[in-house]
């Protein structure tokens, strides 16, 4: 591309001012086209452009551009995404001559460039050499084998091959000089006095404190290539240069066992060694953990490998997760997750629990079957014998009787599009007709056969749903899947678009033309590309449509329920101690829960709102920790930010929402009408940066959690929310057992458990029953105007619920509003408002005293359903019933005589 549009250095900076640099990825394409064009002289122009962006920092722009050394990625692809942007090249006929020399000029830099990266190689080479003799030396002759560390304290666990630093020491690394020395004592001291400040980019130092915990990372063949420092605050710093790719460290006498663990850091290592003792390998981090399985795996093809991951759903992707399955599935080992403990490792879990909960769990993974030899059979086993009773559906109180045979198969299995086999949406399997026959017996299968609306599902997506079962959902994304581009890449047609097929997403045709590079165009001419029109890529969890016409992003529930409901007895306490111990409340609610995982895709016309002003109810345990995981994907947990964010993305394929303290206190009335339609709405807009907006069916129902007294004001008449507030702290026994649950299979007894309550008669639009909470939450949403009229009704204010003029009752309004602290209005705005609901009659003949005049009455009435004001001939009886209504005020304490028109009415 940069073959065909002449661009000198100095056109560039205009040209990135069409580029938007807020994408990481875009910033990184880009930095990386640039130095493959200018080399080192691009500099400049992407670091002055990166600074458009947000959270540009120098530091991180300049340790980023160090790091393009290779790469596939050339100026071409910084070209388009201009293009893509709105750049257009200036039109200029250029000379035979002037294509000659810039061929030359273009030559020229690619020469200059080749000869940067080969300078780049040559020194990593000499500077990863130089920093692994200067580790080896710290470890030898500065680092001792006896000591402690406040780090080790904290972690509860053994030093295991780690040394502790006997005295102060810099580690000076300079790749400008192409050397590292090390300075120790006084000498360190001295040394760091003299750094200039601010530090040269040539020079980087790592400096150890007496007192630090050191590790040495070695290779395959045992060399120590470089160190981790872990400070006493459990910093972990590693010098510059030095590998740590493939490099590990080794806890326990020897590896010559049958059974080898890795794991990430150094604590989660040794916690797994303490427990199970078995020898594991540090791998230092999740990136590393397949390359050290597999220089493990070359060293011991007969010892059993146990991948003893992080586990962390909060970080993007869950790397440690999806890096500990994929090393599994790469060697042929078991990937192993703690469960319970509140933490996100090994050692979290010792820490929470002790040794015996890790052990318990590690030797449990031996029963494992490893990753590569997993398989799916057609058909799933059925229980017998005792195994059968435990899976028979237990009955707990009224409203729980099982759901009838056809319809718990039609929720759970879907027809694969042109083939006689059936999928469980539950298991993720395929099971032939003839089992599915079997499994669910003939006549069940015949009526499911014959329904109109049984659910399709495609035979490619079935697959790769089988293929994510297979691999714990996370490993195959990680490799890659082995999918061609044309396979992967989907072109929405009327869009900019391109449907990801591997990944499930939508992506800008800009950020494919820079993952396949120069394979772009071949993937674009390609006879074999797939299109889809933007109407058919659609959201359908209620498997509907035709998957031959249809691209479906739904692709079912992830999590498999389970039908041992005493898993979640305390859960189900924790159900009817958020409702108060209201019957009627906790049905509800369980209906409401119930209904759209036994018919997904049941929009429901209600929402639930769960507010206390305490910290602690459980509202976010039941409604978030617990719910949330059934929907995986398909669920949400929703910000005041996202609420009023321009992009809506979050809302795509969403199955149910947990929105959090969603609207600030100066917001409740402005997002009122964004809540309902969130309730009601039935398509919402998707608005997502680079990308085309589109339609899409709202199939999200939502729980607001709020520890406001208001999160928002609804009205008497709005039946959408059932009200809860919760009147008590969940704490103590009922607490510890609702978490063990949790951690323990309760999630998926809790799902079975829905999937087979009673709804009788409940469907999407069954109204709340009313609560206390909402009733108050009603009160507490009036506006002053509303509240007065209530009043004024009901008779707080005197026996004045009686004919009067408006400028009358406006003055007791005002009155009124003083003594209650209540916000006033305009005269105009309160009449206004009462004579909704009150009848008012303009321009009434009255006398005032002195002579006729005219004014606004109000003629509220009781027990008469059509009524018309006074006769205006009769004027003096209208006066009557002013005065009368004046000396009830009065009776009733409020100061009419000092009204403003009332001093001046020449009565």
């Amino acid at each position: 591309m940069s073959d065909k549009i002449p661009l000198s250095l100095s056109e560039l900076p205009l040209l990135l001012r069409f580029i938007p640099a807020d994408s990481r990825e875009t910033w990184v394409a880009v930095g990386m086209g640039i130095k493959a064009e200018f080399g080192e002289s691009g500099w400049d122009a992407w670091n002055d452009w990166s600074q458009s962006g947000t959270g540009y920092k120098l530091a991180d722009a300049k340790s980023v551009w160090k790091s393009f050394r290779k790469s596939g990625t050339g100026l071409g692809s910084v070209i388009k995404l201009a293009q893509d942007n709105g750049w257009t090249p200036e039109k200029k006929e250029l000379t035979a001559e002037q294509k000659r020399q810039f061929a030359r000029e273009q030559e020229a830099r690619r020469a200059k460039r080749q000869a940067e990266i080969e300078a780049d190689e040559a020194l990593l080479a000499v500077m990863r050499t130089a920093v692994a003799g200067a580790c080896q030396r710290i470890w030898a002759e500065h680092a001792s084998e006896q000591g402690t560390s406040p780090y080790l304290d904290k972690k509860q666990v053994q030093a295991w091959g780690v040394r502790f630093m006997a005295r102060t020491v810099v580690l000076e690394i300079d790749d400008q000089e192409q050397r590292c020395q090390i300075w120790e004592g006084e000498h360190a001291q001295t040394f760091l006095k003299a750094v200039p400040k601010p530090r040269p980019a040539h020079l980087s130092m790592l400096v150890f404190k007496r007192g630090d915990l050191v590790i040495a990372l070695r290779d395959e063949q045992g060399l120590i290539q470089s160190l981790q420092q872990i400070n006493p605050q459990g910093n972990k710093l590693f010098p510059r240069y030095g590998r740590k790719a493939g490099c590990f460290h080794v806890l326990g006498e020897h590896l010559a066992t049958d059974v080898i663990g890795i794991a990430e850091g150094y604590a989660t290592a040794a916690s797994c060694l303490e427990a199970a003792g078995w020898p594991v390998v540090m791998a230092v981090d999740s990136g590393n953990m397949p390359a050290v399985a597999r220089a493990i795996r070359a060293k011991h093809p007969a010892a059993r490998i146990v991948l003893c991951g992080d586990d962390d759903p909060t970080k993007p992707g869950n790397p440690g997760r999806t890096k500990a399955e994929a090393a599994a599935l790469e060697v042929g080992g078991v990937a192993v997750f703690p469960a319970g403990g509140h933490g996100k490792d090994w050692n979290d879990l010792q820490v929470a629990e002790g040794l015996d909960a890790v052990r318990a769990q590690l030797v449990a993974a031996l029963e494992l079957v490893p990753a590569v030899h997993a398989a799916a059979n057609d058909l799933p086993p059925a229980p017998s014998g005792e195994a059968a009773a435990a899976a028979a559906p237990a009955s707990e109180g009224g409203g729980e009787s099982g759901a009838d045979a056809g319809q718990k198969v039609f929720q759970r299995y879907a027809l694969i599009e042109g083939t006689t086999k059936v999928f469980d949406l539950y298991k993720r399997v395929a099971i032939k007709r003839t089992a599915f026959e079997m499994l669910v017996t003939k006549p069940v299968a015949k009526a499911w056969a014959e329904r109109e609306d049984k659910k399709c599902i495609a035979e490619d997506q079935a697959q790769r749903l089988i293929d994510q079962a297979k691999l714990k959902g996370k490993a195959k994304a990680e490799a890659g899947g082995g999918m061609s581009p044309v396979e992967r890449y989907v072109y929405i047609d009327g869009t900019q678009d391109i449907w990801d097929a591997q990944k499930r997403r939508r992506i800008p045709v800009a950020a494919l033309r820079v993952a396949l590079g120069d394979a772009y165009t071949l993937w674009l001419n390609s006879s074999e590309r797939r299109e889809v029109d933007q109407d058919h890529l659609v959201f359908d969890p209620t498997m509907s449509l035709d998957p031959a016409v249809y691209i479906n992003t739904f692709e079912g529930l992830p999590l498999t329920p389970a039908e041992d409901f005493s898993k979640c007895r305390a859960i189900l306490e924790m159900v009817d101690f958020l409702c108060n111990g209201d019957a009627d409340a906790r049905h509800w609610l369980l209906c409401w829960l119930a209904l759209p995982l036994q018919q997904v895709g049941t929009k429901m016309a209600t929402a639930v709102l769960m507010h206390s002003t305490m910290e602690g109810s459980g509202k976010s345990l039941l409604l978030s920790d617990i719910m949330r995981p059934i929907y995986g994907a398909y669920g949400a947990t929703v910000g005041q930010t996202q609420l009023e964010s321009q992009w809506s993305a979050w809302q795509s394929s969403k199955l149910y929402g947990v929105f959090e303290e969603v609207v600030s206190r100066d917001q409740r009335y402005n997002q009122v009408g964004k809540i309902k339609h969130m309730i009601t709405g039935k398509t919402m807009r998707i608005e997502s940066k680079f990308i085309s907006g589109w339609e899409e069916a709202n199939y999200m129902n939502a729980v607001f959690l709020s520890n406001e007294i208001i999160p928002w004001p609804i009205a008497e008449d709005d039946r959408r929310l059932l009200v809860v507030w919760p009147d008590w702290t969940l704490q103590g026994e009922l607490l510890a057992r609702v978490i063990a649950e949790k951690d323990s299979g309760g999630i998926e007894a809790f799902y079975g458990y829905l999937l087979q309550y009673d709804l009788g008669e409940f469907d999407a639009h069954t109204r709340p029953p009313k609560t206390p909470a909402r009733q108050r939450l009603v009160e507490l949403s009036k506006a002053s105007w509303q509240t007065f009229l209530s009043e004024w009704r009901l008779g707080y204010l005197g026996e004045l619920w009686k004919p009067c003029v408006s400028s009358d009752l406006y003055a007791l309004f005002l009155e009124w509003c003083s003594r209650n602290k209540e916000h006033s209005l305009s005269h105009t705005k309160f009449s206004g408002f009462i004579a909704t609901q009150v009848d008012k009659a303009k321009g009434v003949p009255w006398y005032d005293g002195k002579r006729r005049a005219f004014a606004a009455f109000f003629f509220p009435q009781e027990g008469v359903e059509e009524s018309s004001p006074p006769p205006s001939l009769d004027a003096f009886a209208l006066a009557k019933q002013v005065e009368e209504w004046r000396k009830a005020a009065r009776t009733a304490g409020w100061k009419v005589d000092e009204w403003d028109h009332v001093k001046a009415d020449p009565a």
